[in-house]
């Protein structure tokens, strides 16, 4: 068995975390500061089929999108507000604003307390469609904060076909 190369970083943490990250297959290791470096290097040596494993499918998915930041931003700019005014008084709840933020694992994120929702850069390279259902399910957020029933009765109010918009963004790699 060969070693795994890996990258390490001491944290407060409790335990040790083990990673495997895209587009490139990077093993990347958290650990607390008191734990001695050959125990880190056995923990990821008795890890190294997983590590393996997820290398390969880690090749398998489709290069992350190369996107002109400039230009989805400028798009977002102006397609997003039509969109919030619309669905705003569609779900009857006051978005109080919106940024554009590159983020890494997300689509949306949407801040309960204060009203405002975050949209990831890369929706300005997509479809209008995926866009759409984003500002959507974000908006949701302001009548029920968590994924239940009654957040995907709302989202299947409005969108009946936001499935199949949502499985576009999953098969797209940030």
């Amino acid at each position: 068995m060969t070693a795994v190369r890996f990258e390490l970083t001491r944290k407060r943490m409790k335990s040790i975390r083990l990673r495997v990250v895209p587009p490139h297959g990077v093993v990347k290791v958290s650990a607390p500061h008191g734990v001695p470096l050959h125990f880190i290097e056995a923990f990821v040596a008795d890890k190294a089929d997983w590590v393996c494993q997820q290398q390969a499918r880690i090749e398998q998915l489709p290069p992350p999108l190369e996107i002109d930041e400039a230009a989805c931003r400028a798009i977002l700019t102006t397609r997003v507000p039509a969109l919030i005014a619309y669905w705003q008084t569609q779900l009857g709840v006051v978005c109080t604003g919106w940024r554009v933020r590159k983020m890494k694992t997300r689509w949306g994120s949407c801040n309960i307390k204060t009203g405002r929702i975050n949209l990831n850069l890369v929706l300005g390279a997509l479809d209008d469609a995926l866009l759409e259902y984003v500002v959507v399910h974000e908006l949701v957020h302001l009548h029920e904060r968590y994924h239940n029933k009654r957040f995907y009765t709302w989202v299947e109010k409005m969108l009946p076909d936001w499935r199949e918009r949502e499985a576009k963004l999953e098969s797209i790699t940030l």
